[in-house]
């Protein structure tokens, strides 16, 4: 066995753990990346063998990022991955799980919509309907454009891969913003429990945690808000008024 698949094995001895160690993964990642480099290792391996390290290589150094909770570096990593796949388009079986994770990422960036629908589109129909990977961010995406945000905590039940989280956790924090902001504009107090389900907590704990992030006041099991609409102080233009004050002077002269 020659030393970059020596590597490779261990790689996915690493990851296969249920508890990662982060920088091991990260170190034979590195030390792979480094013989693929090297023309005289890869030579010695037929295209196939080569084809599934690189596979694995990607793979890993995209999914990587999620566990570190990484969102720019996965950006990078998944760019990679999806050219990889342009090129070789039966490489791998986690081919849809990759293009779901993408997905998600960019429904997470929230700015990224057309993105999204561009990606959609490359994707055959019958695989966006069946695929659990493809069908988990476009229910989603689909919950999202409704406003229908109980559908959207609903699909986290079902998700087809716990690296689809992160991205989840993402997009409940901006949608937890948006409505935070309506109570705010809305009403001068909230119960808690009423909050708690507006804002799609699952305890009274978690909304009480994110209202000390917002600064919200509690008075007797309510949130009250005191958000008022800056005062804007203008100067007096004394000049203007002095001469309206001679005009009216002078008018009240000629009447007299």
């Amino acid at each position: 066995m020659s030393s970059i698949q020596t590597a490779h094995k261990k790689l996915l001895e690493e990851w296969s753990k249920s508890k990662k160690n982060i920088a091991g993964v990260e170190s034979v990642l590195s030390q792979i990346k480094e013989l693929l480099s090297d023309g005289a290792t890869v030579s010695s391996l037929d295209d196939k063998a080569i084809t599934t390290i690189q596979c694995d290589v990607y793979e890993i150094s995209a999914l990587l990022p999620i566990v570190k909770e990484d969102i720019e570096t996965f950006k990078v990593a998944i760019a990679q991955v999806l050219s990889f796949y342009a090129m070789n388009p039966e490489a791998s079986t986690n081919k849809y799980l990759m293009i779901g994770l993408n997905l998600m990422s960019l429904l997470a960036m929230g700015n990224r919509l057309s993105d999204f629908h561009m990606l959609l589109e490359q994707i055959p129909q019958n695989i966006q309907t069946s695929d659990p990977y493809i069908l988990a961010p476009v229910r989603l995406e689909q919950a999202m454009m409704e406003g229908a945000y109980n559908k959207v905590v609903l699909t986290e039940k079902n998700f087809p891969s716990p690296y689809y989280e992160m991205f989840f956790r993402m997009m409940m924090d901006a949608v937890r913003i948006n409505i935070a902001t309506s109570i705010e504009k809305s009403f001068r107090s909230l119960n808690v429990s009423d909050a708690t389900t507006r804002l799609l907590f699952d305890n009274e704990q978690q909304t009480k945690a994110f209202a000390e992030s917002r600064s919200w006041v509690v008075e007797g099991g309510s949130f009250v808000f005191n958000f008022e609409a800056p005062v804007h102080e203008h100067e007096l233009d004394t000049s203007c008024i002095t001469k309206q004050l001679i005009f009216y002077a002078k008018q009240l002269e000629m009447i007299v």
